[in-house]
């Protein structure tokens, strides 16, 4: 019965940043199931969210599993195969998709509200009874090393690569989401520990269900307990060690052997934002003060001087004390260390309080009204909500958030930047054409 099922029932505070009513229950065995009705559209959105990412491969030579897994799960099990999968999915008429980050990975299928019922009987045996050979394992781990090769013949994701590298010593944010090249190009001996590792992360205590949609919270809530309720399991417990603020200046130039433009990488590691919705508050504020668009050190140095083509910031909330990375394409002939001062004149002006106030509160009020305008369809809303839950995999955590972020005021964002932004405390990478030398393989 539901009731044996099911031991809490929440809905999101009154007057949330996020404007949906959230309806979770958490079954037995740990999985939590959160439903948000929204409209009457006839669709549905379920994204599964998995609290396990990079930074949970802490075994060495082993980095890389997380995302491996958003590819194998794609493989269907001995009741549903993966032809016999993709066949029912077209039937039903919904779509599928996943990524995988550091902090978490993310399943999602969106269609007509009828298939919901199958769905979660489909994706229940998907996470019970997951079924790939040692030969389909090896054809999806060299997918993998495909996938790598194809994003890292971009000279920004390689020079990220390197920064992480360069800027963390013990934690797993060390490499990026994708892994280490070495450990991916051994993948295909890994079978063995592929099953553990899905063993240890895959279990109900540490996934998070998400529906949002044309759906109704009861039938929704009794579905899933009806679907996912015999599925057993606990999560293991990973060991990751946090780092401090970097004490003294990292430098690093990587030689890149086709023809491009200089590529500036630099990043400060800032605290973790889950232990603090403050931090991810401050994070957000200062990425879009100094590095939108609009901001003007953008303005000054892609518009007005010329310097480069772009500078962006991808900093996004994690887990644990993470890399806030800056990154510049130069423009023909222009020099990395222009723009390197242009950014750190930029921070050290808001760590001596010459802020402007009215841009400040003009982001507070951009970055609330962005999330709100982001939110037009089942699965957007889901997507969204999907997103900013991972990394504290709880759906409350974006309203703390925004919540924090509408106290915030100048001193706060001084005291943010000038404790962790200093010049002794950054990372840079810096990448240049160098065409190899005669004769080099």
């Amino acid at each position: 019965m539901l009731g044996s099922l099911l031991i809490s029932l929440s809905v999101a505070a009154a007057a949330p940043t996020f404007p949906y009513e959230r309806y979770e229950k958490r079954l037995d065995n740990g999985l939590r199931v959160v439903v948000v009705p929204t409209d009457h559209s006839g669709f549905f959105a379920l994204y599964e969210v998995v609290g396990t990412g990079s930074r949970d491969e802490v075994e060495p030579g082993h980095s890389g599993f997380a995302h491996f897994f958003e590819h194998i799960m794609f493989r269907g099990t001995k009741k549903f195969p993966a032809d016999k999968r993709v066949a029912l999915l077209a039937s039903l008429g919904v779509d599928e998709s996943g990524y995988t980050t550091d902090d978490f990975t993310g399943f999602s299928l969106v269609g007509p509200k009828e298939g919901l019922q199958k769905i979660f009987e489909l994706e229940a045996d998907r996470y019970r009874a997951l079924e790939y050979s040692e030969d389909d394992f090896k054809t999806e781990s060299r997918a993998v090393l495909g996938e790598y090769n194809k994003n890292f013949a971009n000279p920004d994701e390689k020079a990220f690569e390197a920064l992480s590298d360069l800027a963390f010593d013990k934690h797993t944010y060390k490499h990026t989401t994708m892994g280490f090249l070495k450990d991916i190009e051994a993948m295909p001996n890994g079978y063995r520990y592929s099953r553990d590792f899905f063993k240890k992360f895959y279990t109900p205590d540490n996934v998070m269900l998400l529906v949002v949609g044309d759906v109704d919270v009861a039938a929704v809530h009794q579905e899933a307990a009806d679907a996912f309720g015999g599925w057993k399991g606990t999560r293991a417990k990973t060991a990751v060690q946090d780092e401090a603020p970097l004490n003294a200046e990292r430098r690093k130039v990587i030689a890149w052997d086709n023809p491009t433009e200089d590529r500036l990488h630099v990043g400060w590691r800032v605290p973790s934002s889950v232990d603090d919705p403050r931090q991810a508050a401050l994070g957000m504020l200062l990425k879009s003060y100094l590095f939108s668009e609009s901001s003007d050190l953008v303005k000054a140095v892609v518009l007005g001087e010329q310097l480069a083509e772009n500078v962006e910031c991808g900093w996004e909330w994690h887990k644990d004390a993470s890399l806030f990375a800056v990154a510049a394409k130069m423009k023909e002939g222009k020099a990395v260390d222009d723009v390197l001062a242009r950014i750190q004149q930029q921070l050290d002006n808001v760590s001596l309080g010459k802020i402007n106030d009215r841009r400040l509160t003009d982001v507070k009020s951009n970055l609330r009204y962005a999330l709100l305008m982001n939110l037009t369809s089942a699965d957007n809303i889901a997507g969204t909500l999907a997103w900013l839950s991972g990394p504290a995999m709880d759906t409350s955590f974006v309203d703390g958030v925004y919540g924090a972020l509408a106290e915030l005021g100048p001193k706060d964002l001084q005291d943010f930047v000038k404790a962790r932004f200093g010049p002794q405390q950054r990372a840079i990478v810096v990448l240049h054409h160098a065409p190899p030398k005669a004769g080099a393989k």
